[in-house]
């Protein structure tokens, strides 16, 4: 079948395009739409629209060459009762044979209809044969399941069908020829027909759309319905009927029920509707054909209805700008004027209607009028709506086409509200251009004049109010208000701010639109501006330095706050710094008199007039070099003292030029000099030197590395002289083992972390002397000693 069906679908590319992509929507491509049969009648497809909507469970065809997916392609579904249990023939005659008809039987007894594309245990009996031809069942054939692909057998065996279970047949075009098809049911047991003669069941009177029902005891077919009523009459005559229509017709084919439609509405009474042949020539049809008798009678009663009461008001949101009302029973939606004029509110305050809207179902009815105020309500107290004659002469009407009775009235209570009142302003800092005001209640930011015309100011200075800004949250309310100022307020006074009528013609209005009461006064005060420019004078004498520092204390200064450069920190007005030693200093001041504050530094070097100062190099110093320091002090000094640190003193400005012969290898010597001055301060100066015993350099010819203390590294001895220096040894192979820049490295007789063994080593030493450039190249041997 799928070899077959690929090799259509080459040849009629087109035809299938258009049939895969095309929906089911003719009435009877559905299985919800299926076209009623019975066992009687031949029935002529003549049409087969395109269209595809899925794949139907099936046999298992795995292993049927040129099998493919088993689809409602093209489809017709046909829908059918069994009356007597038994066998089910019937034959698909394709007017032109060359087509490609496929079936399947489904049992839906219990089951929506659409479950065929899902529930595979539904399936009674198919063919999908890729044959082409007449197909259907035989008592003859083999199997009540055939598979696609070519050389299946067109026929398959009669299913057995349960007596009062029901069955869709489908039938799929494979061929996706529109030409058509013959069913015919023959040659099984099985009894499809109807046996039930049809009758009229009943009636019922609906005075919304003025119809009268007639209830049917079995589905007769909508095509032999005529569309002008004439199948029924009303006897005695009277009411008139316009028309008829099927119920469950517009989506299929069949109906248990029929709408007459009248021309008014009926009056309270008793009525009867009578069966009769229509201008179609025919009373209503069952699906094979039989008649529903004439003269089938059927009464029913009108009663009087009441007109539509007067409803209620839904609960009110405060300050309401419309009023929705509720009521109990629907009243038909053109009743209703749209000017509202079919509603009068009165109470404590002068509001009008001026429209009314309703939510209209498709029946053209509703239960709720919404009408909307010419301005809101926001004066508490007692409200009544009442009903009257609109300006199109009526009242409410009710689905009845009954009027209610003018005066009925639904009464409504709006509560008092919380006023809005000004609260106090945020704390005024200093310089302040805006101003925040908190309120007593949320007020909507909408109300609230951008301009700031809302409100207006008074005080010491000339001031004025140039914009105004809510705090709103996402409902858009503000609980305060920030308002600008057409400058910044830079001295102390008193302030007053006042509400009124603003450019947007209203005051603050709350949540609940009531109007704030224009006249309402908040005050405030400011402060003056501060400076922190200080004062200072400075007192030197021999160990410390005192400062005076000064403030103004101007604009009500009352607090003031000293901060050093060490750390300390002072708060009196007019504190005293002191210091010791010298250098650059700076001071820090901020001063507040509680409201502005300001900061303000200064920087100044205490120098001291007097210095025992003196410049010597430290070193190192041999034997014979001489010490020579050079006196840098200043001030008006009267005496000096030097100690030399080797014994020496002298007391002359000018120091001693000295030798020093240490009595080790080297030795430090402290120089100092002690001055004093005309105040008969003191000054001291240190400086150290070094000296040591030799600077003649030389190596050692042997070393012992054991760590005794003595002798244990080899290196260049007394090279203090020596720039440039560079230091190697070598194993006799002439490997390097150690080598340095810094004279003080020394060799510890080990290579790698490993003791050298014992025996001889070669050195080599270069380095310039210090004064006087000569470069030296020296070459050498050492014993290591162990």
């Amino acid at each position: 079948m799928y070899l077959k069906k690929y090799i259509v679908c080459v040849l009629t590319m087109l035809t299938f395009t258009t049939a895969v992509s095309a929906q089911c929507t003719t009435i009877g491509q559905n299985p919800s739409t299926a076209f009623p049969v019975c066992g009687t009648q031949t029935f002529k497809q003549l049409n087969v629209p395109s269209c595809f909507r899925g794949v139907i469970p099936g046999p298992s065809c795995a292993n049927v060459p040129g099998d493919g997916p088993h689809e409602d392609r093209n489809p017709f579904w046909y829908k059918f009762t069994c009356y007597t249990a038994g066998t089910l023939g019937f034959t698909i005659t394709p007017i032109s044979l060359i087509d490609d008809y496929d079936w399947q039987i489904f049992d839906v007894t219990g089951h929506n209809p659409d479950d065929v594309y899902t529930d595979i245990s539904m399936l009674v009996g198919n063919n999908w044969s890729g044959e082409k031809g007449v197909t259907g069942t035989s008592a003859t054939a083999q199997t009540l399941t055939v598979c696609g692909g070519p050389g299946q057998p067109l026929f398959s065996a009669m299913p057995t069908l349960k007596q009062g279970h029901d069955y869709l047949l489908l039938i799929s075009n494979f061929s996706n020829s529109q030409v058509g098809y013959e069913l015919t049911f023959a040659g099984g047991t099985a009894n499809i027909t109807d046996p039930t003669m049809a009758h009229v069941k009943g009636s019922g009177y609906n005075c919304g759309p003025i119809t009268v029902g007639v209830k049917l005891n079995k589905k007769l077919k909508c095509n032999s319905l005529a569309a002008d009523g004439s199948d029924f009459a009303f006897s005695p005559a009277g009411p008139k009927i316009l028309g008829a229509t099927g119920v469950n017709c517009n989506n299929g084919f069949d109906m248990d029920s029929v709408l007459l439609q009248l021309d008014q509405p009926l009056a309270p009474g008793s009525y009867t509707v009578i069966s009769q042949k229509g201008t179609d020539g025919n009373t209503l049809l069952d699906a094979c054909g039989n008649s529903l008798p004439t003269g089938e009678a059927t009464s029913f009663i009108v009663v009087k209805t009441p007109p539509v009461d007067m409803g209620k008001v839904n609960p009110l949101p405060c300050g309401p700008n419309e009023i929705q009302i509720a009521f109990s029973s629907p009243f038909r939606c053109a009743s209703v004027v749209k000017d509202g004029s079919d509603f009068i509110l009165s109470g404590p305050s002068t509001v009008g209607i001026n429209g009314a809207t309703v939510n209209c179902g498709a029946d053209g009815l509703a239960q709720l009028i919404t009408l909307q105020l010419d301005k809101r309500i926001v004066i508490p107290g007692d409200y009544r709506v009442t009903l009257r004659q609109g300006t199109d002469g009526n009242t409410l009407e009710s689905d009845c086409h009954v009027f209610s009775t003018p005066g009925g009235a639904a009464t409504f209570h709006i509560d008092p509200q919380p006023a809005v009142l000004l609260g106090n302003t945020a704390p005024i800092g200093c310089n302040p251009s805006t101003i925040k005001i908190g309120l007593s209640v949320p007020v909507r930011c909408a109300s609230i004049a951008a301009d700031g015309s809302d409100f207006t100011i008074t005080g010491t200075t000339n001031i004025s109010i140039k914009g105004a800004t809510g705090i709103c949250n996402a409902s858009n309310l503000a609980d305060s208000i920030v308002l600008q100022l057409s400058d910044v307020i830079r001295q102390n006074g008193n302030y007053t701010i006042r509400l009124q009528s603003g450019g947007d013609g209203n005051t603050l209005e709350s949540e609940c639109w009531q109007p704030a009461a224009a006249g309402q006064q908040v005050s405030f005060r400011t402060a003056d501006n501060v400076s922190a420019a200080f004062t200072y004078t400075v007192e030197s004498l021999c160990k410390n330095t005192t400062v005076n520092l000064a403030h103004n204390g101007l604009n009500s200064v009352n607090s003031w706050t000293w901060s050093f450069d060490d750390g300390e920190v002072l708060r009196e007005q007019n504190p005293v710094k002191k210091y010791f030693g010298f250098g650059q200093r700076t001071i820090r001041l901020i001063v507040s008199n509680g409201v502005c504050a300001d900061t303000s530094s200064q920087s100044f070097e205490i120098k001291t007039s007097f210095a025992a100062l003196f410049d010597v190099s430290p070193g190192p110093y041999c034997p014979l070099d001489i010490v020579a320091p050079v006196n840098k002090s200043y001030g008006d000094i009267i005496s000096w003292k030097w100690e030399y640190g080797n014994g020496a003193v002298t007391t002359s400005a000018t120091p001693q030029r000295m030798q020093y012969f240490p009595t080790r290898k080297e030795q430090d010597y402290h120089i100092r000099l002690i001055a004093e001055n005309t105040l008969h301060c003191l000054d001291t100066a240190d400086h150290v030197i070094t000296a040591v015993s030799s600077c003649y350099i030389d190596v050692p010819t042997a070393f012992t590395p054991n760590n005794d203390g003595n002798n244990d590294y080899l290196y260049p001895l007394s090279a203090y002289k020596a720039v440039d220096l560079y230091f190697a040894v070598f194993n006799r192979s002439g490997q390097l083992l150690f080598e340095t820049t810094d004279w003080k490295k020394r060799w510890d007789g080990t290579v790698k972390g490993q003791p050298a063994d014992v025996g001889t080593y070669v050195w080599m030493l270069r380095y310039t002397e210090k004064e006087s450039g000569k470069k030296v190249l020296r070459k050498g041997t050492t014993v290591l000693i162990r």
